[in-house]
């Protein structure tokens, strides 16, 4: 059936729009733009954007740069002059949440952070306690990052997320989340619009945007933020859940509308260990941060198994190049080359990139990794890199505010 929207003619006023905001859109992107470079770019002619820029200026939304850049010596003609958005004429909010904790960022419109913050949800909490502490978490950071209207909200969601009507249709670590509409209830607190994702999609979006690679001792000084050279990449993400995103030139795959890569809940050994969505010997029950803990120092009597001292000393000991831990983890870094192995074959992608909360975790399954995919490489001999890359709650963040300047732009 075809939607009615698509029956009827476009309008001069929505061509209008959607022009202003193209308009909009090239400014936002750069630090700075002239009006010949924008319709250089755009392929639009000068007069309409000449246009453009003067309503945008009268709205507040950009406004011509104090400092500008040096003009070149060699250039002939008139000095142009270059426009910036102006920060104060929006706000954006960015969260992020799993079982165990929240985040969030406030960014303007220029996308400079102007609050951040990352608070606990917990342990046990339902779906309405989680929903109270996220919403509350974000009402809090715009009472204290105070500015222009607000334009939307970006959420990365744990679990299958329906991305269409802006809920979460199956995560079993929250009880009572799946089926919740979390889009809808924030819409209807902040009266704005939301943008929900995958929070696998956003870590691997902050990855592909502003991440930069670490070593075993934290973020290594050489690496450039974001992606490199690559076109395409996997990424695993390791938290409380096990959750994979695979990104194409920028754009995350989903499927009619749903994150579709559940990587945690692919079966590896059916009569496996069980995992938290009530199956058996799903990669999540092997590599999920409780599994790994309590890999490492099972049958101790000196570690608390599970919580997050016992994640942090898991780190610290990887960091040290702790053996009895390293062989501990090999079964779990086992199942995780074997599911990367797998996804090689459905997705190949150009990498992959491992996404944890500790450094030297990243490190140690990414090296694990790449090492069994360079001993199966690809019939023409090749092999996928493997990165490992921190979590960061503010560049999750980041990625999530990202989803609606994207929406509002397009």
């Amino acid at each position: 059936m075809t939607d009615a929207r698509e029956r009827a003619p476009i309008r001069a006023a929505d061509i209008k729009e959607l022009n202003e905001r193209l308009v909009l859109g090239m400014v936002f992107r750069t630090s700075h733009a002239s009006q010949s470079e924008v319709a250089l770019a755009s392929g639009l002619k000068a007069p309409t954007v000449f246009r453009i820029f003067g309503e945008l200026e009268r709205k507040g939304l950009i406004a011509p740069v104090v400092d500008p850049p040096p003009f070149a010596p060699d250039r002939k003609g008139r000095r142009p002059t270059w426009y910036a958005t102006v920060p104060g004429a929006y706000r954006v909010v960015g969260l992020d949440f799993r079982a165990g904790a929240a985040s969030v960022v406030v960014e303007d419109f220029s996308s400079e952070i102007l609050y951040a913050e990352e608070r606990p949800i917990p342990y046990g909490a339902d779906a309405d306690e989680a929903y109270r502490v996220v919403s509350t978490l974000a009402a809090d950071a715009l009472m204290r990052a105070p500015g222009g209207p607000l334009l939307g909200i970006g959420i990365g969601a744990p679990g299958v997320v329906d991305l269409a009507k802006g809920a979460v249709l199956e995560y079993k670590r929250i009880p009572g989340l799946s089926g919740f509409p979390l889009a809808g209830r924030l819409e209807e607190r902040f009266a704005t619009t939301v943008r929900m994702g995958n929070n696998a999609t956003v870590a691997a979006l902050a990855a592909y945007r502003y991440g930069k690679e670490c070593g075993a001792d934290g973020i290594s000084p050489e690496s450039a933020p974001g992606h490199g050279q690559s076109n395409s990449f996997f990424a695993l993400l390791v938290r409380s859940g096990v959750g994979g995103a695979f990104i194409r030139s920028g754009v995350p795959y989903e499927n009619s509308g749903k994150t579709a890569i559940e990587i945690g809940h692919v079966i590896m050994d059916p009569s496996g260990p069980e995992c938290a969505c009530g199956g058996f010997g799903c990669l999540e029950a092997y590599l999920s941060e409780d599994a790994l803990v309590e890999a490492a120092f099972h049958g101790s009597t000196t570690q608390s198994t599970g919580s997050a001292g016992g994640f942090e000393e898991l780190g610290r000991l990887l960091g040290d190049g702790d053996a009895t831990v390293e062989t501990a983890l090999e079964p779990a870094a086992k199942q995780a080359s074997v599911a990367l192995h797998s996804i090689r074959h459905l997705l190949d992608p150009d990498e992959f990139i491992v996404i944890s909360r500790s450094a030297p975790l990243s490190t140690y399954l990414a090296t694990a990794t790449g090492k069994y995919l360079a001993a199966h490489p690809r019939p023409d001999g090749s092999s996928p890199r493997v990165r490992g890359y921190l979590w960061d709650p503010i560049l999750a963040g980041r990625a999530a505010c990202d989803m609606v300047f994207d929406g509002f732009f397009v």
